[in-house]
């Protein structure tokens, strides 16, 4: 388009679309950057934290089986295995609860980009 000719109308709005799109592209890559540095920081802890829990719990478990190796050592070895599978069950179903109500992703793209649809519904 040339200096000399008018911008009409339809050409501003396309120029606004457009922008918007680029703005809420950029915001949705924010989110997505965001969202995955917060998972890789929230997963990499869950794993420090899970190998040493299951070094912990070995050592528990040995000293119990150790503690009544001449009395009851079947019964020791039985109750430090169904509580490793408790604690399984329990950590299972946290976890899933968890994962249930974790924030959506793009909550914020999708709010703006809601925000503008209405918007152009307004100037249209």
């Amino acid at each position: 388009m040339s200096a000399s000719q008018p911008v009409s109308a339809d050409d501003g709005m396309l120029d606004l679309l457009a922008a918007m799109a680029a703005t809420r592209l950029e915001l949705a890559a924010s989110d997505v950057e965001a969202h995955l540095g917060a998972t890789a920081a929230s997963l990499a802890f869950a794993i420090a934290a899970f190998v040493l829990a299951l070094v912990a719990l070995v050592f528990a478990g040995v000293v119990v089986i150790a503690l009544f190796w001449d009395t009851h050592r079947v019964v020791a070895s039985l109750a430090t295995l169904l509580a490793y599978i408790v604690l399984a069950l329990a950590f299972v179903a946290r976890a899933r609860s968890r994962w249930h109500t974790r924030p959506a992703a793009f909550a914020a793209t999708l709010r703006e980009l809601e925000l503008d649809r209405e918007a152009v519904r307004e100037v249209a």
